[in-house]
């Protein structure tokens, strides 16, 4: 996947580009972050901070040896609008881990994008040679919540904090029918 572009189609029929993203994104990404709601940006970075540029640049101008990411983009007013992006780093000290991310854009919450996105990212994951996912989440983000235990992700409290979870995924012993729909 993170070598050419995807097609998928929402349940309402729009179409959505999934493909690997770039350092010419960065005004697609800077948009993107810049239309999250407080709460969604909140539950993305579990702070209230907005990102500075430079952190938009490394957002956009990844490392392919360590990192995969993953945008969804959709037309809107005839223009290209990113509207969800996944991702993994390898974790240089964990051979096979690596730390996962998603966010959507809260119009595109609950619509199948989220399922779709990180179905995508598991698969490149996988061709990749990364045998364990893992992220943290807020732990009220039911929506993350849900999206992980239905793609077979375990879910731990943080033994130094309740409000954060710990998600993690064993990717050689996952089942083989995570993107389909189910």
């Amino acid at each position: 996947m993170a070598s050419g572009a995807e097609i998928w189609f929402a349940p309402d029929g729009t179409p959505v580009t999934i493909r690997a993203i770039g350092a010419d994104d960065l005004d697609l990404e800077r948009e993107f972050v810049n239309g999250l709601s407080r709460a969604t940006g909140y539950q993305r970075l579990m702070s209230a901070r907005t990102p500075s540029l430079e952190e938009l640049r490394r957002f956009t101008d990844v490392d392919p040896a360590r990192e995969t990411a993953l945008i969804a983009l959709t037309a809107t007013n005839g223009r290209e609008r990113e509207i969800g992006v996944a991702r993994y780093v390898r974790d240089e000290h964990s051979a096979g881990e690596a730390e996962f991310a998603i966010v959507l854009a809260d119009d595109w919450q609950r619509r199948g994008l989220g399922r779709k996105l990180l179905a995508s990212l598991i698969d490149d994951a996988k061709r990749h040679g990364v045998r364990r996912l893992v992220g943290t989440t807020l732990s009220h983000n039911e929506g993350m919540l849900r999206l992980v235990r239905r793609l077979g992700f375990s879910l731990a409290l943080d033994p130094a904090s309740a409000s954060i979870t710990n998600i993690a995924l064993d990717l050689a012993q996952m089942r083989q029918d995570v993107g389909k729909p189910g």
